[in-house]
């Protein structure tokens, strides 16, 4: 007795049990609806930044800092601050002013080519090196914004050191 079912052509058919699984396994795989962004507190301060590590001073390196995920890590439109900066010793300096108190994360990379790309080869793997706010990495693509996420308080200075690897 056989189990398998095909439709008139002799293709194979799912079992509505087995097409509920599907439909319910594809749901989970999707992303989550976009969060609302948390209430910030009142007041600014300033991130200053220094990025370390960058193998040459060829190029340049890009730093963008996020309030929260929207864009986040290379959508420089969507943050509250991008800065193309000048490679000297192997790192640069930048400072963000006015910074709404509340969290951020930062993005930084090394823009060999001066393209504002960050470039990638097979599977998507950056060739250029690049770096996050709290020195996060994850395995499989970019951290999230959590993971390299800081607090500013109102009136703080706080720098912040990243490394490009």
């Amino acid at each position: 007795m056989s189990t398998k079912r095909t439709d008139g052509a002799g293709r194979r058919r799912l079992s509505p049990l087995a097409l509920g699984a599907l439909a319910l396994g594809l749901a989970a795989c999707a992303s989550a609806p976009a969060r609302p962004p948390e209430p910030r507190p009142a007041g600014t301060g300033t991130v200053e930044v220094t990025v370390k590590g960058v193998a040459t001073d060829e190029g340049q390196v890009l730093v963008a800092l996020f309030l929260d995920d929207r864009g986040w890590p290379d959508d420089e439109t969507a943050a509250f601050g991008a800065e193309v900066l000048p490679i000297r010793e192997g790192g640069a300096q930048v400072t963000f002013e006015d910074v709404p108190a509340g969290p951020f994360a930062l993005s930084v990379f090394h823009d060999k080519d001066k393209d504002r790309e960050l470039d990638s080869g097979l599977f998507g793997i950056p060739t250029e090196d690049y770096g996050f706010s709290r020195d996060a990495r994850d395995a499989f693509g970019p951290p999230g914004f959590d993971e390299a996420r800081l607090d500013l308080a109102a009136g703080e200075t706080l720098p912040v050191t990243v490394h490009v690897e």
